[in-house]
């Protein structure tokens, strides 16, 4: 596979105004990982930032003390002009809105209370909308730049150097347009093969991103190289790619491999491998999917490799899609706590699972929200935070839904999920950012 990093667009910086704190957390908690944050309870100390940093973004509430947002937005216009202002306000306040859209150049603005997800896609257009201003300036510089340069050259030239310069800028926008094409095609690629195995398997739309994610941040923990950590994560989403060659009978009795070896379903691997050698892109996943059901002590499938003789990339997966299915499997009956489970792997060190592999696993679970990153963790109740946001639904035993995704963790959730398991004499899994 050609393991060219794929450069990812830096973070818009965005500065919060409100008056009260606990209203700026909840923005920085929703939106830290799309926007890099400054918050500010006090106008004139934002004032004083702006003098001395730029912001692209400006998102301020209407009503405060000393300076209202109007007063605030119009003053940070003649610091920042091109900044995208946005304004937060109760229905009550909309002739000072209107005032503040008129004078303070504001893009719109957001009704209070606001919904998360409506809040999201706003900022999302409005940084569209910023990015978009600021590629045509630059591209109008460019062209200035460009034109200038043509007009000092010798005019018995000038023809010559206009042809040369609107080819190679022609030449480039095919090459550019081409490697977006292929970026654009890879990644639609994976989300239709993750989606095929979503819909083979019959695993909720987050299973394979979890594993994949997870996998990832083990490999990073273990200190291996970037181009082993996106393998990894590759290889996390498309490990089960093999299971579309199964007959419907061998997917429904699926279980966690080694506890039950039915050879129908352990040589999905095999399948996946060979369906993944068939893109010569991904030719450096096909031994990592092969392997992911060895065991170190050389008792797995399908060649019985010892220890390090197996793929690195197929122990840490062969780790994470088990503890995956001990806690969440769609076929597992008797479905274990996080702790359970991390002790029931642990019993299996040095016997299926890399001890090595393990301790990393642990510390990544643990040491949730030390790195700013995409991670889908799975916990337990009492690993529950305040200000934890839940990625899936909280489904019970019954079917019945207790818990909606998106919902954000209080330490009223908090008591309620234990009371539950108090009484129902259970453990709960979340999945949560």
């Amino acid at each position: 596979m050609n393991d060219e990093t794929i450069d990812e667009p830096s973070l818009l910086s965005l500065l919060l105004l409100d008056d009260e704190k606990d209203i700026l957390s909840s923005l920085t908690r929703l939106l830290r990982k799309e926007y890099d944050i400054v918050t500010f309870t006090n106008g004139n100390e934002a004032l004083e930032y702006l003098a001395d940093n730029p912001i692209d973004i400006i998102m301020s509430d209407m009503r405060m003390p000393e300076m209202d947002g109007a007063e605030f937005l119009t003053k940070s216009r003649d610091v920042h002009p091109n900044a995208i202002r946005l304004l937060l306000t109760g229905y009550s306040d909309m002739e000072s809105t209107i005032s503040a859209i008129n004078e303070g150049g504001v893009y719109t603005y957001i009704g209070k209370p606001w919904g998360n997800e409506e809040l999201k896609l706003t900022l999302a257009k409005a940084s569209d909308h910023y990015l978009l201003k600021k590629q045509a300036k630059e591209l109008t510089y460019q062209i200035g730049a460009a034109n200038s340069e043509l007009e000092s050259l010798n005019q018995s030239l000038e023809q010559k150097v206009q042809q040369r310069t609107e080819a190679l800028t022609s030449s480039k926008k095919k090459l550019q347009n081409t490697l977006n094409i292929q970026k654009e095609l890879l990644h639609d690629i994976l989300d239709m093969m993750s989606a095929t195995i979503e819909y083979r398997t019959g695993f909720s739309a987050g299973h394979i991103k979890r594993i994949a994610t997870q996998a990832r941040g083990v490999a990073i923990k273990l200190g291996l190289d970037a181009t082993i950590c996106r393998r990894v994560y590759l290889c996390g989403l498309l490990h089960e790619v093999g299971t579309v060659g199964l007959k419907d009978e061998d997917l429904s009795s699926v279980e966690l491999c080694n506890e039950k070896l039915d050879n129908s379903y352990v040589s999905h691997p095999i399948i996946g491998a060979e369906i993944v050698g068939k893109v010569k892109r991904f030719a450096s996943l096909v031994s990592t999917i092969k392997h992911q059901n060895e065991n170190v002590d050389g008792t797995g499938l399908p060649e019985h490799l010892v220890g390090d003789d197996i793929p690195i990339g197929a122990r840490i997966i062969r780790i994470v899609k088990d503890f995956d299915f001990l806690i969440a499997g769609k076929d597992n009956k008797a479905k274990m706590s996080v702790q359970n489970a991390q002790s029931w792997l642990k019993d299996k060190a040095g016997v299926w699972y890399d001890k090595d592999v393990i301790r990393a696993f642990n510390d990544v679970l643990a040491k949730r929200g030390v790195d700013d990153d995409d991670m889908e963790y799975s916990v337990g109740v009492e690993s529950l935070k305040s200000g934890d946001v839940l990625l899936e639904d909280l489904i019970l035993n019954n079917g019945n839904t207790m818990l909606k995704a998106g919902q954000e963790i209080n330490r009223s959730i908090i008591e309620k999920l234990r009371e539950y398991e108090k009484n129902s004499d259970t453990k709960l899994t979340l999945f949560i950012a």
